[in-house]
């Protein structure tokens, strides 16, 4: 009788550190896939390939109301913004960033202000504006 309980408590305890540790595997991963991201779509930003960069990673495209709206923002990529996004991107990527307790937003703390990316519903990093 003692045996049987002693093998329960093992596999409780077992079970146990799992649910603690868990999310940590978890999150790191999301975070390592993060950190990707803002790779990728620096490198998009480089190129001035802001097409891609808005099309790719823009998590907020349900607010185009046409393709118009998404030319516009492209256009603000290109002729406003694009230097400072790129500028933005890399100290991002020389920051260690952290990760929200729900995983579902990673911080990228800047000098003078944060980055953050969004995990959407199908688990790809974008920003929003």
């Amino acid at each position: 009788m003692m045996k049987a309980n002693i093998n329960t408590i093992r596999v409780l305890v077992l079970l146990a550190c799992i649910v603690m540790f868990l999310p940590s595997i978890v999150y790191a991963d999301s975070k390592s896939d993060a950190v990707a991201t803002l790779a990728e779509m620096l490198k998009a930003a480089e190129a001035e390939n802001w097409e891609k960069y808005v099309d790719d990673y823009y998590g907020e495209q349900h607010k185009f109301r046409s393709s118009k709206d998404r030319d516009s923002l492209v256009s603000r990529f290109k002729n406003k913004w694009g230097n400072r996004v790129i500028s933005g991107l890399r100290e991002a990527s020389q920051v260690k960033p952290k990760i929200s307790d729900d995983g579902t937003r990673v911080i990228f703390q800047l000098e003078n202000g944060k980055f953050i990316l969004y995990k959407n519903e199908q688990g790809k990093w974008t920003f929003h504006l």
